[in-house]
């Protein structure tokens, strides 16, 4: 009888204890599935109100950039011949880097040679006598072109 293997046709009744384990494995695990979502959803949303507030609050002590709906860190102060340069799209939240336009941006008033340079500038773009040229720094200090 010992090298005998009985078997039944159909299970025996009840579940043993490797079932019960592995059904509360389960059961844990599709919890902290639904946890996490709960916490990832949470996040989200208090990332967003955060985002919010502080458009608000900047947009009450920013005069130049938000009013024209352009986001301030992708401006560059460089004072002349204008007041900024502004890679429109080069730091938005989505995580998409492209450039959509560059602007110029200078307050009014300016006059003498100021102007006049502003206004070659402006000549320039419109005759689409330029060329464009993009340089990178690299971390050892070396520029190369791209």
């Amino acid at each position: 009888m010992s090298d005998c293997k009985l078997y039944q046709k159909k299970r025996p009744p009840g579940i043993d204890w490797k079932e019960k384990v592995d059904g509360e494995i389960a059961r844990l695990d599709l919890l902290q599935e639904k946890l996490q979502e709960k916490i990832n959803l949470a996040k989200e949303a208090a990332r967003e109100a955060g985002r919010k507030q502080a458009d608000k609050l900047i947009s009450k002590i920013d005069p130049v950039f938000r009013p024209l709906q352009l986001n301030p860190n992708d401006a560059k102060v460089i004072f002349h011949p204008v007041d900024f340069v502004v890679f429109n799209g080069m730091n938005n939240n989505l995580g998409d880097t492209s450039i959509k336009n560059l602007l110029l941006l200078d307050k009014n008033g300016k006059s003498g040679e100021h102007l006049s340079i502003q206004n070659s500038i402006a000549d320039t773009v419109k005759k689409e006598n330029y060329e464009w040229l993009t340089l990178r720094v690299e971390e050892n200090g070396s520029i190369s072109e791209e």
